[in-house]
């Protein structure tokens, strides 16, 4: 991170991490491509109905994924070895605990859950199928997704995202053996993300092995100490899965009440594409936030603000251009998913067109929450993830009374303009002073005759 020039470093990072996610989230997409040709407009509700509580795993793997990784990450900026290896023993055992407290949560509420939202019988068996394979594997999945959070920060993005992209293909692999060889449903397409999950974990243990991260491996005296650090920082990160299986929920509850099992299923549909897009938005967080917390533990401001500028343009140009793309053409969007059932892909464009019209500010918010996390200032981050989630609710409560269901498909866009405006002024706000030293130093660098540099 010191002897390559930042830009390199920027993409030596980020690529691999976006690289990973967005065919993470491309299998994630394949899931559902595989189910909505195999069980239809059913099991694409179905799904829906199920995804928020499984959903659950996701929030507590990055709670001490990026916790624990942004800790990692500013140990070895500081050179501190020792502080690294209590780091990741610390972590690796908030995994089997939350781990296992999560997974007995979903099967004891799973049936309340799927009921709360209205699931009719056909559907609240197929959910239950999902929902009871997802948590008796909880800590595995866990483990699986934040481990290569971990290994990003121990300096090796590149076998991170080699990791990932194995889980993937395994995945989809057995995707199509379960669900559409096998015709074993929503259970099928559970079990296929367990198996790539503990492919995962394999590759990830053995590249921490040879990277020597273990040979510390130990809590220390300070052990609950840590603990509560990686789960303060990481607490944003879960508190933005949640938000969005959060979210899920009642859009779930308002489409069932507003429009009908059809507008379930073509909300599941722009899900999967959005879900695509925060993929490729978490990869450009996740390749962001080691550098910036390896600056920050440097005390680098220059470098951190410099980062940061490259990984915005980055995260609203690529935005930018997926929106632009979905907004335009819904219609094959949508066949995707739907196959030949014209019903459901006119009624997933339409939502397209509307639920995913400010797509790209919702990876702004991701990038913004992240780099608080980065540098450890975990209220910030927890009051841009909250306020995402505060902000959506009355425009969730107030739209449907005046537009129906339209309401609902817009409550999303307009919740991301309103907040937007606040993280706006919080970035600058964090760093106007480093954005005055880079003006002074730019100034000076002209009047001496030499090219200036730009944080």
């Amino acid at each position: 991170m010191t002897t390559t020039t930042l830009t390199r470093t920027f993409w030596s990072y980020t690529l691999p991490a976006m690289a990973a996610l967005m065919v993470s989230g491309l299998y994630a997409v394949v899931d559902g491509i595989f189910i909505g040709h195999a069980l239809g407009a059913p099991g694409l509700s179905a799904l829906n109905l199920a995804w928020p509580l499984a959903g659950i795993i996701w929030a507590v793997a990055m709670l001490v994924g990026m916790g624990g990784g942004a800790e990692i990450g500013r140990a070895r900026g500081a050179g501190d070895a020792a502080a690294r290896g209590e780091t990741l023993a610390v972590t690796l055992l908030l995994m089997v605990l939350i781990g296992a407290a999560t997974g007995a949560a979903i099967l004891g509420f799973g049936p309340a859950f799927l009921a709360l939202q209205g699931a009719e019988a056909g559907l609240a068996a197929m959910g239950l199928g999902y929902l009871s394979v997802q948590g008796w594997a909880a800590p595995a999945i866990m483990a699986g997704m934040a481990f290569p959070l971990l290994l990003r920060n121990l300096g090796a993005p590149r076998l991170a995202t080699v990791a990932m992209l194995a889980g993937a293909a395994v995945n989809v692999g057995f995707d199509w053996l379960f669900v559409i060889r096998l015709d074993h449903g929503l259970a099928g397409a559970a079990r296929a993300t367990v198996i790539a999950e503990l492919v995962v974990i394999a590759l990830c243990t053995v590249a921490m092995a040879r990277l020597g991260a273990f040979r510390a491996l130990r809590p220390g005296r300070t052990a609950l100490a840590r603990a509560a650090r990686i789960l303060a920082i990481g607490f944003s990160s879960m508190v933005m899965a949640l938000y969005v299986s959060f979210v899920v929920v009642l859009h779930n509850m308002l489409f069932l009440k507003h429009g009908g099992p059809l507008t379930l299923a073509a909300y599941t549909v722009a899900g999967y594409v959005m879900s695509f897009f925060y993929y490729f938005a978490e990869g450009v967080g996740g390749g962001m936030q080691p550098l910036v917390s390896y600056y920050h533990g440097a005390r680098d401001r220059m470098r951190m603000a410099a980062v940061l500028k490259l990984a915005l343009m980055l995260s609203l140009g690529g935005g930018a251009v997926l929106t632009v793309l979905v907004v335009a053409f819904p219609g094959p969007v949508a066949q995707v998913f739907a196959g030949s059932d014209r019903a459901l892909i006119a009624e997933a464009a339409h939502g397209l067109r509307l639920h995913l019209s400010a797509m790209v500010l919702d990876g702004f918010i991701i990038l913004s929450a992240t780099y608080f996390q980065a540098v450890g200032q975990a209220r910030s981050a927890t009051f841009i993830t909250a306020g995402n989630m505060a902000v959506q609710l009355p425009f969730l409560w107030l739209l449907p009374l005046f537009l129906g269901v339209d309401g609902v498909w817009l409550a999303m866009p307009l919740s991301n303009v309103a907040l937007s405006g606040v993280v706006v002024w919080m970035l600058w706000r964090a760093h106007r002073g480093t954005f005055a030293r880079a003006a002074v130093l730019a100034r000076r660098a002209l009047e001496n005759g030499a090219p200036a540099v730009h944080a």
